[in-house]
């Protein structure tokens, strides 16, 4: 094994290093222990209380943004309140370069920044892309305002890239099918309210089977996370048509679409979050299949108690499902 002299990081890290560098496991692979090492090793006490005095200073500071906002914001031209809403996108983009360590340290999954530092940079940049998503907003003054969720989203999704974090997926997520749900909108705004529950339904499904692929595939470090994210996004979607439009039928198929897909994709995917969401969607929409195909002949009771069963069967398919992930002879 070549040695280039002196010797940087922790044990853990030469030991991952040295083993990449003869081929046994590839860099992703090693990356993944990595992260397993230090999600498994406690934070000492000092860094703990480091993040708690940072998100508590960061509170502070958006509450004393919100108050300066609240009493003075009317009086400000349009002007003055992009440059503060940028100020404060830019202010956010600065404090999270800073916690990272600087741009050296922003190597995206081979990155070595400490935990703490990490989440609290990833705060600050989910800040930052909202920030900058109410500034475009403002400035442009659309509607939908479009451009502004495209704006936030770009930002929320280059400072995950950069440094991983699961504040950055979460606000990457929120500002992702906030912009679908405004693209679909104004393409379907020429049609009448009861039908646009369809549309938006099936866009949000879309978009959340793309966030599952994306966490199933390895793309994004927060494979769990994303997973998650993306069943309970269509999920949702799922039963826009009966929230929106009253197209009951369309609900409960496609409810029962995801959750079946949701406790398939458990068979390969052994997600928690997948079980769950998929018990959930049918718990869900087989008392309203049965309420809306008998026209409501079921009386509230009769419902109750099919949800009921419907629950206790489902719940017992996740435990075999459940117990056909795990190999023979584990307790």
């Amino acid at each position: 094994m070549a040695s280039n002299g002196a010797r940087t990081g922790t044990p853990e890290e030469a030991a991952l290093r040295g083993l990449v560098e003869r081929g046994v496991v590839s860099p992703e692979q090693a990356a993944a222990v990595l992260d397993a090492l230090r999600a498994a090793r406690p934070d000492r006490p000092g860094a703990r209380w480091a993040e708690i005095v940072g998100y508590v200073g960061g509170g502070l500071v958006l509450a004393g943004a919100a108050a300066l906002v609240a009493t003075s914001w009317d009086v400000l031209s349009e002007t003055m309140q992009v440059v503060l809403l940028a100020a404060v996108a830019v202010a956010a983009l600065g404090g999270a370069l800073v916690m990272a360590g600087g741009p050296g340290a922003l190597r995206g999954r081979a990155h070595r920044v400490p935990d703490v530092r990490r989440r609290v940079a990833g705060t600050l940049s989910a800040v930052a892309a909202a920030a900058t998503a109410l500034a475009v907003g403002v400035g442009f003054d659309a509607d939908p305002p479009i451009g502004a969720f495209a704006a936030g989203l770009v930002v929320a999704a280059a400072g995950y890239a950069l440094l991983p974090s699961a504040v950055g997926l979460v606000a990457s997520w929120v500002l992702g099918w906030l912009l679908v749900g405004s693209v679909v909108g104004e393409a379907v705004g020429s049609l009448p309210e009861t039908e646009v529950g369809l549309p938006l339904g099936l866009a949000l499904i879309a978009n959340g089977l793309g966030w599952a692929a994306l966490g199933a595939s390895g793309v994004l470090a927060h494979r769990r996370l994303a997973l998650g994210l993306g069943a309970g996004l269509a999920l949702a979607g799922a039963h826009m048509p009966t929230f929106w439009g009253g197209e009951t039928a369309w609900g409960y198929g496609l409810t029962l679409a995801v959750a079946a897909a949701c406790l398939a994709a458990y068979r390969w995917e052994p997600a928690g979050v997948l079980l769950v969401f998929g018990v959930l969607g049918i718990t869900v929409a087989v008392p309203e299949a049965v309420w809306d195909l008998t026209d409501g002949a079921v009386t509230v009771a009769a419902v109750l108690l099919l949800a009921g069963a419907i629950l206790l069967v489902a719940s017992w398919t996740g435990v075999r499902l459940h117990r056909g992930r795990r190999p023979a002879g584990t307790g």
